[in-house]
C-alpha cells in the first residue's frame, strides 16, 4: 500500500489542447485574483473568457474573466496585482480597461483557467508573475526594437528554461515534466514504483506518472521524480503579419503608451507628487539646469488645477511630437490668469523657454 501523503489517488484525465472553445459547464482547476489576493479555486469556463497575452505569447493558454461585484470590502486594497499580469507584450503596459486604481478603484475579481483544461495553481501565478517581471527587465534595456524582441523572448522555450532555472515550489508541471515524457520516481514506499514511468496528466501540485505496475496513473510529487526522457514542447509557428495591420497595431501601442504616461503625469500634478523619473523629460522638467525644472513643474501644475487640463490634447501632442508647442500655449494661457503658479508661466516667457529641455516619446 501506498501512503496517503505519497498521493495514490488517480487523477482526472486531462484533456488535449484544441482550438475549440471549453466546455461552457466543465469546470477546471484555476485561481480567483482581488486586489494582492490569489487563491486556488474551481472554474467554470465559457465563452465569455478572454486570453491573457503574455502567458499565450509563452505557450500557457491563459484565460481570464472578470467577475461582478468586488466579492466583499474593497476599501483595503491599495494594489491591484492583476493589472500588471494583463500587460501587452509589445508595450510592456496593461491595456486602458485594465489601468485601475486612483480615481477607478481596484479592478474587480477576476478568475484565471487554462484554455486546454490543465491546473493553473497560486505556484504557477507566482512563477509567472516573477518570469513576467524578469521579462520587464530585460525590455526596460531595449530601445526601439522593444517590440520586436520582446516577442522574442516570450517564447515557451524561454518560459520553460526559466521555471527550471527556478525549481523550488510546484508551479507549471507541465513544464518541468511534460506530457508523454519519461521519468524515475524515487523515495516512494510501495518499492514497485520506484522505476520508470510515463508522464500522463497533472494536479496543482502533483505529477500524474502512469507505471508498468499500475494500470491507473499514480499521483506523484515533482520532488520525488527525475526525468529521464523528455518529450519536446509543441512548436509555435509564426504565421507573417500584414504590413497594413503592423502599422495599425504599432499606433494602438503607440497611442495605449502615450495615454498612460499623459494619465500617470497628470494624476501625479493634482496629487502633487513627483513624475516618474524615467519619463519626465517627456515634460520638459528634465532640465540639468533645476530652477528652470522647477518652472515647467509649476506651470504643468498651475494649468492642471487652474486651467482644468485634460489629458487628451497632452495624448494628441505627445504621438504628434507637439509637446513642446502645447507646454509654450499653456505658460502664456497660465501668465494671463492670476493663478498661484502663474509666475512660473511668466519666468519662463521672459526667458524665451531657455534650458528647458525635450524629450520626444516617438
Amino acid at each position: 500500500r501506498i501512503c496517503l501523503s505519497e498521493a495514490l489517488a488517480t487523477l482526472r484525465c486531462l484533456r488535449c489542447p484544441c482550438k475549440d472553445p471549453p466546455h461552457p459547464s466543465y469546470m477546471v482547476p484555476g485561481v480567483r485574483v482581488h486586489g494582492q489576493n490569489v487563491t486556488d479555486v474551481e472554474v467554470k469556463l465559457d465563452e465569455q473568457f478572454r486570453p491573457v497575452p503574455v502567458p499565450n505569447e509563452a505557450g500557457i493558454p491563459l484565460l481570464y474573466k472578470k467577475m461582478p461585484g468586488t466579492g466583499g470590502d474593497d476599501s483595503g486594497i491599495r494594489n491591484s496585482i492583476i493589472v500588471r499580469f494583463m500587460s501587452d507584450p509589445q508595450s510592456g503596459f496593461a491595456p486602458m480597461e485594465w489601468q485601475y486604481g486612483g480615481p477607478r478603484g481596484p479592478a474587480p475579481p477576476a478568475v484565471l483557467a487554462r484554455k486546454d483544461e490543465r491546473p493553473f495553481s497560486t505556484q504557477d501565478w507566482k512563477v509567472m508573475e516573477d518570469y513576467m517581471s524578469w521579462w520587464s527587465e530585460e525590455m526596460s534595456e531595449l530601445d526601439e526594437t522593444r517590440a520586436v524582441k520582446s516577442l522574442e523572448f516570450l517564447r515557451p522555450p524561454s518560459l520553460q528554461n526559466f521555471v527550471r532555472s527556478h525549481p523550488s515550489g510546484s508551479g507549471f508541471l507541465d513544464l518541468r515534466f511534460p506530457v508523454g515524457s519519461t521519468v524515475l520516481a524515487e523515495g516512494l514506499s510501495a518499492q514497485e514504483l520506484n522505476s520508470e514511468g510515463e508522464v500522463v496528466q497533472y494536479s496543482r501540485d502533483r505529477v500524474g506518472v502512469l507505471f508498468p505496475a499500475r494500470e491507473a496513473p499514480v499521483a506523484v510529487r515533482p520532488e520525488r521524480l527525475q526525468l529521464i526522457r523528455e518529450c519536446p514542447l509543441p512548436i509555435k509557428e509564426d504565421l507573417p503579419e500584414d504590413p497594413e495591420q503592423k502599422v495599425k497595431r504599432q499606433k494602438h501601442l503607440d497611442r495605449q503608451e502615450a495615454t498612460v504616461i499623459c494619465e500617470r503625469f497628470l494624476e501625479c500634478l493634482h496629487q502633487d507628487t513627483f513624475p516618474e523619473m524615467g519619463e519626465i523629460h517627456l515634460f520638459g522638467v528634465g532640465s540639468d539646469y533645476h530652477s528652470r525644472a522647477q518652472d515647467v513643474l509649476g506651470v504643468w501644475q498651475g494649468a492642471a488645477k487652474n486651467l482644468d487640463l485634460e489629458v487628451e490634447p497632452m495624448i494628441e501632442a505627445m504621438l504628434n511630437g507637439k509637446m513642446k508647442e502645447f507646454f509654450e500655449k499653456l505658460c502664456y494661457h497660465l501668465a494671463e490668469t492670476r493663478a498661484p503658479n502663474a509666475p512660473y508661466a511668466t519666468k519662463l516667457i521672459e526667458n524665451r523657454f531657455a534650458a528647458v529641455e525635450w524629450d520626444n516619446l516617438l
